[in-house]
């Protein structure tokens, strides 16, 4: 891959000839642009012609990360192999991946030690392998702010539908409903002045003032937002007034 090519992981950038220990390059980031294998619980009809389908599901993602260290010096070789080493060691990192302009995250873990082979006494072929337990990736974040009454839309670019997060402000004392793309979700809890709500869409659940609220939903119309095309979003409240901040990232499978 050419120099156009980003790879950061935790901060690090792998594709990056300026290293402080060399010059480190990325061959290949296999698993990234393909989507990962789909989960299938078809069951047969045993009666009948063909299947009983299922919901549309995705594994896990598997990245393979493969390219090339070349060390200044006999002691920035150990430095840069401690520091691929040591890349994934302390947990998930976000992994960001921006190619011809565009720019995708996933957060990511490792799945097993990096393996470095040395092929001369400062050149090394390195593979890492990482996780991603949320297979969908993310690139801009949009927002848009609804009052009361009123209405506006919401998109993204990406190529799946994209889980939104709704946040809540103002004084609404008999609750209140979002509606996005015709479907509603309305909380008939009250929101006093001072306080905070966040709908999260894709874990359907209500966080007051940060923390997880259950059982706090009426109408429960959870709906993603498609891909390219403006969706309409609005905000009611039968009692006093507030605002929905709709936050939404370009979603990639």
């Amino acid at each position: 891959m050419g120099s156009e090519l980003s790879l950061i992981i935790g901060g690090m950038e792998l594709n990056d000839p300026q290293y402080r220990y060399g010059r480190l390059e990325v061959d290949d980031i296999d698993g990234w642009w393909n989507p990962p294998s789909r989960k299938n619980q078809d069951s047969a009809r045993v009666n009948s012609d063909g299947d009983y389908g299922s919901e549309n599901y995705f594994e896990a993602r598997y990245v393979s990360i493969t390219g090339a260290f070349v060390a200044k010096g006999e002691s920035e070789r150990w430095k840069g192999a401690n520091a691929l080493a040591a890349l994934l060691s302390t947990g998930p990192k976000l992994m960001t991946v921006s190619i011809d302009g565009d720019v995708q995250t996933a957060m990511v873990k490792a799945t097993d030690q990096p393996d470095l082979k040395w092929l001369a006494p400062r050149l090394a072929e390195y593979t890492i392998q990482v996780k991603a337990d949320d297979p969908y990736k993310y690139g801009e974040r949009r927002e848009v702010s609804v009052a009361s009454g009123g209405s506006d839309t919401v998109f993204h670019r990406g190529t799946v539908g994209a889980w939104p997060s709704v946040a809540l402000s103002g004084s609404m004392p008999d609750g209140y409903t979002v509606t996005i793309g015709g479907q509603s979700v309305s909380v008939p809890m009250g929101l006093a002045s001072g306080e905070s709500h966040r709908i999260d869409y894709r874990r359907r659940r209500l966080y007051i003032n940060g923390s997880l609220f259950m059982g706090a939903f009426g109408s429960q119309n959870f709906r993603s937002i498609p891909p390219g095309l403006r969706t309409a979003v609005s905000l009611s409240a039968s009692s006093g007034s507030g605002t929905a901040e709709v936050t939404v990232n370009d979603t990639y499978i």
